[in-house]
């Protein structure tokens, strides 16, 4: 199996990492605009691995020069911004690569991406979007969870950290301008009756959530996700699923920060120009803040996300809460990532696993939730990214 990692940010980096760990593996390119930290980690890579390791420059965003890599690639996994996805997508079509990425630009570029099916099942090759910790895991676990049940009344994603950092500033765990953009669109729910659906304002419904131990109740918010895009209409509808939403659990500082951000049109993406300069102001707070990956040893706490089904097995009510925790030290030592990257980088990997052992052969373009979760999920499990379930049971309540 010959394979290419477009992005090698943090994420891109912890699934090169762990592909080059696979007998099956012969190749891998390691691709980005700027090559610097693709080829020290290269050169670390080589020292563990006979495979054949490249490097090559690529820009994202234009299709001839993703292209020109992917002449002997299998799969190409595009770790890199969500917005360049369907550059990339075309050079995989020309060349019929399977495509796999983490993320979208939003529901309507996810429905978009999956529009996009046919032509991938014509050219005989799979995309999977949106296959990283979540949107990914979690939507594999929303199925793993569905199919223990005979009826499903709520799918509902929680993403929750409990950690302190090393770092006075604003910071993200994960993709700054990925945090930015979902924190303060209008967040998407999806309801049996209307479909999917927006709230009028950011940070909406605040709940208390009981994530597993050891981290406890968290305050979470909806959030706009690509999880309540699919969830309802691919697992949840034929069960009789009347709801299905996302909620981040969000410090009251991070919450304050990006309302802040907002009120002085500091998230905006569209260009402004300043002293003679065009620039995009969340650019420039992208910019002040701290990599992910250069966060790695610095946090301290537990990463959890999972998904909670509600609904009825034999008549009684039953919960079926099926999720992964992971702690930042922990994860730190082991593998100098930290965790929530960590968490990202696993699960493309475990497709490309699947993939090269003929489990996975569907064509046509797909949200993860739609990948057999079992065998997934003992992968997953096998490449350390463990998970466990919780279920909760009572009589079905007869009203009269």
């Amino acid at each position: 199996m010959r394979v290419a990692i477009l992005g090698v940010g943090g994420v891109g980096q912890v699934s090169a990492c762990e592909i080059v760990k696979s007998k099956y593996l012969q190749k891998l390119v390691l691709a980005d605009i700027s090559i610097g930290p693709a080829e020290e980690l290269a050169a670390e890579l080589r020292r563990e691995t006979d495979v054949e390791i490249q490097v090559k420059r690529v820009d994202a965003r234009d299709v001839s020069s993703v292209q020109s890599i992917l002449t002997d690639i299998d799969v190409l996994l595009h770790i890199g911004l969500p917005e360049n996805n369907f550059e990339v997508m075309k050079a995989c079509l020309n060349t019929k690569t399977h495509y796999i990425d983490t993320a979208s630009s939003g529901p309507q570029w996810l429905r978009k991406q999956l529009a996009w099916t046919d032509k991938f099942k014509a050219a005989g090759i799979l995309g999977i979007m949106g296959l990283g910790c979540d949107p990914g895991f979690s939507n594999i676990a929303a199925r793993y969870a569905v199919d223990q049940l005979d009826e499903v009344d709520e799918i509902l994603i929680r993403d929750g950290d409990n950690s302190v950092v090393d770092y006075d500033g604003f910071c993200s765990f994960f993709s700054p301008q990925t945090a930015i953009q979902e924190c303060l669109a209008k967040p998407n729910f999806w309801t049996a009756d209307k479909g999917e659906q927006y709230l009028p304002t950011p940070f909406a419904n605040k709940e208390e959530f009981e994530f597993p131990e050891p981290i406890g109740w968290l305050d979470c918010y909806n959030v706009e996700h690509e999880e309540a895009t699919t969830l309802g209409e691919t697992i949840g509808r034929a069960k009789g699923c009347k709801y299905v939403d996302f909620k981040y659990a969000l410090h009251p500082d991070f919450v304050n920060t990006l309302k802040v951000l907002s009120y002085l049109g500091l998230d905006s993406d569209e260009e402004i120009e300043v002293k003679g300069v065009k620039v995009a102001p969340r650019d420039v707070v992208v910019t002040t803040m701290p990599k992910p990956a250069d966060l790695a040893g610095k946090i301290h706490g537990y990463s959890s996300v999972g998904a909670l089904v509600k609904g009825k097995k034999n008549n009684k009510r039953k919960e079926v809460y099926v999720y992964t925790i992971a702690n930042h030290d922990e994860v730190y030592y082991k593998t100098e990532f930290q965790a929530t990257i960590w968490q990202t980088g696993i699960p493309p990997v475990v497709a490309v696993d699947m993939i090269a052992e003929g489990l996975l052969t569907t064509t046509g373009c797909i949200p993860p939730e739609l990948i057999d979760p079992l065998p997934f999920l003992e992968r997953l499990k096998a490449r350390g990214m463990t998970w466990d379930v919780i279920e909760k049971t009572a009589p079905l309540r007869q009203i009269s």
